[in-house]
């Protein structure tokens, strides 16, 4: 029999620990529809004489040593009911003293939290006490009915104390639940120690005496000054936590099942009226949530002892009320006119907090009890009829009155939210044909839009998913046939990366003509991965600067092969460093006194060559158009770096939007219009350029627009950059990307002569300007950033990132000397042939396709968690590759590894076939873990080829569906 513990209290050094185990939530998990039934739970607190009733009652209570616990139980004979029976056995307050942390056994199924206010309480807190706090605050607003045992707890008189101190000392409201949906008290007494036991006249007795003790305890809170209670007080005190309290006669424990069925008849009606009026109030939680919600309840009664538990505010745990719901709604009603506030803006915001409120498979909790929680002084502040001196509710009320009418719809299931929404949506099409946001996507009014339509409306990544088309096989290719907002038509197709998939970052490094360099080595990572698949394809985010960053905008704006590539960077480079005339002559034809003009042109001009020549070259590459924000890049986040002339500080031109929550002292800037009409280009536009101020490096091209070289900011190698930005797109939570790869531009070979015999400078290499250039200089080295990047790595993780680079014996080429661009490719290649990084990165890049996809939430079983879902490829069944992919990996016989001691074959016969006949890749996996693992072994050598494992964090965040 799965062992019933599931709440015991644990002392520590220090403090008291809450411990929940997670194995009698098995009840739930194995109920036949999680979805739909609505557990109420019966808790029964005593002892000896409780179980004995429970046996009575067949309500079967455990076996186990129930001692200083709580165990939770189903009643067998409820299993199918719409609202099956949780039994609640409590002997949590019979602890003379609390048992030790770490006395439980296996820790694996235990969440161990520790009661964060007790020691602002008391330090000697007695355990019993403490129980009675729990099931108060924590096990009551759960319970339909509470069964006290009079007998087990020391008679009438102690029961009475313990209610009033459930009353008056823990404070007087657990929860947010409406007092209709309070539990019932029930007190379980003999009725044969009564010669005529009476219900209603000893009821009445009983609560005579509650009043009492209220009036008691009253005259010690209050030091003996006011100690009279009205009944109206006793009366507020008990509606605000119970629904009814009843002296209940049981008979004898010898008498026949028959005399108990009454008992048990009368338990279950009490209970079922209780989750009737839940069902009413929309409170009756499902099996599911009910799990959800206890765990958030436990979390916040460790915390938070005198507040109530707002089950409202914790159905928006996993999805919160946006911190900056507010700026959106604003800068969408400064686009709507005032004429227009009531017919137009009224529905669309109503609409949109719906939207936002009820997403597929949350609790549908009241309208009105979710828009007065969360948006109604929202909606009094965005007012702008509103004045200081006189506000006006007028607003507020008309967008409570349309947010009603569209969630009643949705909880009536008339339609889901997205449809009505959508048709909300529909009655302005004409409006939205004129109406455009580049900072709030007008499609919900609660996030940053990312993907533009062709009709130029951008919504939000969650807004493309609700409203775009998909399949099994390609589940993160979105297609929206029509505008949400406009209606027209829209071709293009929005790449995601998977949610339980990690992140793969490309970052390039300025260096002039040595851009060839890194061109070079991803040429021959793309010939050891060996597939026939874009490069661009294996990346997630891409950085650049300077040079850089015109190989990033080339390899995922303009989508040129590496090859490709190659050749445009050549021809770039050549109209890029074009040398100056004077007075309509090339310099290089005026003979001695070439060099002088150089120079005063150059002071005069600021820079070395004229801006003609780059101009025209990222003109020709990149078209005069181009913008950066709407471009397609196949789903990969782009960003150019740059730094300001004024005080060169770092900033990066993206084709993303900020992330919400990103920090305003981060460092550096990420540089948006506000307007769709000042959007950026990628080449230049009236305002600013990207790729442009990202190479504008002095001495060699003039700033542009206030812009200029990214590596003037110490990011030369943006690495760093690219690490942060991926931890706020994603919400990483600082965990590690799949694979880094780093690619520099070269760098010169420093002394190892080190000590006496080191050579002095000379005078002038000794003075402070050429060490003030000196230093300036290594502001370039991206050779410096990346060794400071592996200092602070832990060794676990260093296999991810991968840096290919070439090392320069003597000096290092000039960033405009034209004709070392061929020995440079040829050293890039010997170098790539002397060892087996490119291999390794390659391998890394194939392994980094898959990611594991749980089907459900682990459960616990055995002091493991067992865990069933799937294997998949980011490369979907369209593209050749896969197929590619998969004979490779068929041939190999290669396996997936699974915590080490459970693996499966990749790609069978049956599997390849499915492939072949054009069916996505999927690889069912079964296993149990206390962690989960996952790496890639090809033909029998163990690579540490990480797959992407982000899947567990993101299943285990629970979603109300």
């Amino acid at each position: 029999m799965a062992r019933s513990t599931w709440l015991t209290l644990r002392a520590g050094l220090w403090n008291f620990f809450l411990h929940e185990h997670h194995q009698p939530y098995s009840v739930l998990d194995n109920l036949p529809a999680v979805h739909e039934q609505t557990p109420q739970m019966v808790t029964f607190i005593g002892r000896g004489v409780k179980s004995a009733v429970m046996e009575k009652l067949h309500f079967n209570p455990s076996t186990q040593n129930k001692a200083n616990e709580i165990h939770l139980q189903i009643d067998a004979s409820s299993i199918k009911d719409h609202s099956p029976i949780l039994l609640a056995d409590c002997e949590l307050h019979n602890a003379p003293y609390l048992t030790p942390a770490g006395s439980d056994g296996s820790l694996g199924d235990i969440v161990p939290r520790p009661l964060l206010w007790h020691n602002k309480v008391s330090q000697s807190m007695d355990p019993a006490i403490c129980a009675h706090l729990l099931y108060a605050k924590l096990i009551s607003p759960f319970s339909t009915v509470i069964c006290l045992f009079e007998e087990d707890l020391g008679g009438l008189s102690a029961v009475a104390e313990i209610l009033v101190r459930w009353l008056m000392n823990f404070s007087n409201r657990p929860s947010d639940l409406p007092p209709s949906t309070h539990p019932r008290v029930l007190i379980l007494t003999n009725a044969t120690h009564y010669s005529n036991f009476d219900e209603q006249a000893a009821t009445k007795q009983f609560m005579n005496n509650v009043g009492k003790e209220a009036e008691k305890k009253l005259g010690q809170l209050t030091g003996g000054r006011d100690s009279r209670m009205k009944k109206a007080e006793l009366d507020r005190l008990l509606a605000a936590q119970f629904g009814g309290m009843r002296l209940v006669g049981f008979p004898g424990l010898e008498e026949s099942h028959r005399s108990w069925k009454s008992i048990k008849a009368r338990i279950l009606r009490d209970s079922n009226e209780v989750q009737k009026y839940r069902q009413q109030a929309q409170v009756a939680f499902s099996a599911l949530h009910f799990k959800a919600f206890f765990h958030m309840a436990c979390d916040h009664f460790c915390s938070d002892i005198t507040s109530p538990f707002s089950f409202v505010r914790a159905s928006r745990f996993p999805n919160p009320i946006p911190e900056n719901l507010q700026f959106h709604l604003l800068s969408f009603l400064k686009k709507v006119d005032r004429t227009q506030i009531l017919n137009f803006a009224v529905p669309i915001i109503a609409s949109a907090l719906m939207f936002d409120s009820y997403p597929s498979g949350m609790h549908g909790f009241h309208p009105e009890v979710v828009f007065q929680q969360f948006f109604y002084k929202l909606c009094l502040d965005i007012d702008p009829f509103n004045s200081m001196e006189a506000p006006s509710p007028h607003l507020a009320n008309a967008i409570q009155v349309a947010f009603c009418q569209y969630a009643f719809e949705v909880l009536d299931g008339k339609s889901d939210q997205i449809l009505v929404h959508r048709k909300v949506l529909h009655r302005f099409k004409d409006i939205w044909e004129s109406t455009f946001s580049n900072n709030t996507c007008l499609a919900c009014l609660v996030r940053k839009p990312e993907n533009t339509l062709q009709c130029s409306h951008v919504i939000c990544a969650p807004c493309t998913a609700a409203y775009a088309n998909s399949n099994g096989n390609e589940p993160y290719t979105f297609w929206i046939e029509k505008c949400p907002l406009c209606c027209k038509p829209n071709a293009i197709k929005f790449k995601h990366k998977p949610d339980t998939a990690g992140v793969r970052a490309i970052i390039t490094e300025g260096g002039g003509v040595r851009g060839v360099v890194p061109l070079s080595f991803l040429k021959e990572i793309e010939h050891s991965i060996g597939l026939p698949i874009n490069i661009q394809e294996h990346f997630d985010i891409a950085f650049g600067s300077s040079s850089g960053a015109l190989i990033t905008l080339g390899l995922f704006f303009n989508r040129w092969s590496v090859e490709e590539c190659i050749q445009q960077f050549q021809n770039l480079s050549s109209l890029a460093f074009r040398k100056r005339r004077c007075f309509g002559l090339p310099l290089a034809s005026i003979g001695f006194i070439r060099r002088s003009l150089e120079v005063l042109l150059s002071f005069a001009t600021d820079s070395r060559y004229g801006s003609a020549g780059i101009n025209a070259a990222l003109k020709t590459a990149f078209g005069s158009d181009s913008y950066l924000f709407n471009s397609e890049t196949g789903g990969t986040k782009v960003a150019i770096v740059a730094t300001t002339t004024e005080d060169s500080s770092t900033c990066i031109f993206t084709n993303y939007n900020m992330a919400e929550d990103r920090s305003q002292d981060c460092g550096y800037k990420l540089i948006r219009p506000a307007s769709p009409n000042n959007e950026l280009r990628v080449w230049e536009t009236a305002d600013d350029s990207s790729a442009r101020a990202s190479s504008a490096a002095p001495p060699y091209f003039q700033s542009f627009q206030g812009y200029q070289d990214g590596g003037l900011g110490g990011h030369n190698n943006p690495i760093n950059l690219a690490l942060w930005e991926q931890d706020t797109i994603w919400s990483r939570q600082k965990k590690q990307p799949d694979i880094i790869l780093s690619l520099g531009t070269g760098f010169k070979k420093r002394s190892d002569i080190e000590g006496e015999d080191k050579k002095k400078p000379s005078f002038f290499r000794a003075r402070c300007i050429p060490r003030l250039f000196r230093s300036f200089l290594n502001f370039f080295v991206g050779e410096s950033r990346w060794q400071e990047l592996q200092n602070s790595l832990p060794h676990s993780v260093r296999h991810r990132y991968h840096r290919m680079n070439i090392e320069f014996n003597g000096d290092e080429p000039e960033l405009d000397d034209l004709h070392v661009m061929a020995s440079l490719r040829q050293q890039a290649k010997i170098q790539a042939l002397s060892n087996d990084n490119v291999r390794k990165c390659a391998d890394n890049l194939v392994a980094s396709f898959f990611y594991l996809e749980l089907d459900r939430l682990p459960a616990f079983e055995r002091s493991l968690f067992s865990c069933t879902g799937r294997i998949c490829c980011r490369i979907g069944p369209t593209n050749k590759a896969l197929q590619a992919l998969a004979y490779r990996l068929k041939e190999a016989q290669a396996r997936f590894y699974l915590s080490f001691d459970r693996s499966v074959v990749c790609v069978d016969g049956n599997s390849y076939e499915d492939i072949r006949n054009g069916l996505g890749f999927s690889c069912p996996v079964a296993f149990e873990t206390k962690g989960l693992i996952v790496f890639l072994e090809t033909q029998g050598t163990e690579k540490e080829d990480k797959l992407s494992m982000g899947a567990v964090r993101s299943e285990l965040n629970i979603k109300f569906e």
